[in-house]
């Protein structure tokens, strides 16, 4: 074999694992990006297809405590798609939406304060 190719092959080892996550993210679905509410300020892409909702890797929240992930329809959370607390406020995390629940009803993705039902988060969907 010759040098090129070896040290090619060797490059492309070194880089792969970095480059796997981007691969992984599903990013078939309806998409939509968070933006911030009552003083929280948010960012990021959410893609949600029939398994649940995927948070990606740009995601970020700040200023919000004890958030949990759900649905909602015309600007009105139901709090019977509550997927469970947020993992993380950054980064890649995934939420499933069992079988309790259609996801096609629903045209937003919210993440909000079950004590007081207050929008933290709002990404509507396309």
């Amino acid at each position: 074999m010759n040098r090129r190719f070896i040290t090619t092959a060797l490059a492309i080892c070194a880089l792969l694992p970095a480059a796997l996550p981007a691969f992984a993210q599903d990013t078939s679905g309806r998409e939509g990006t968070f933006q911030g509410r009552n003083g929280v300020t948010a960012s990021g892409v959410v893609v949600v297809t029939n398994a649940g909702v995927s948070l990606m890797r740009d995601f970020k929240l700040d200023g919000a405590t004890d958030a949990h992930v759900g649905f909602g329809r015309n600007g009105t959370l139901d709090a019977d798609t509550d997927m469970g607390a947020l993992q993380s406020v950054e980064g890649s995390q995934d939420y499933s939406a069992g079988q309790s629940f259609n996801v096609s009803d629903y045209d937003e993705v919210w993440i909000w304060n079950p004590a007081d039902n207050s929008a933290l988060a709002v990404a509507k969907l396309n």
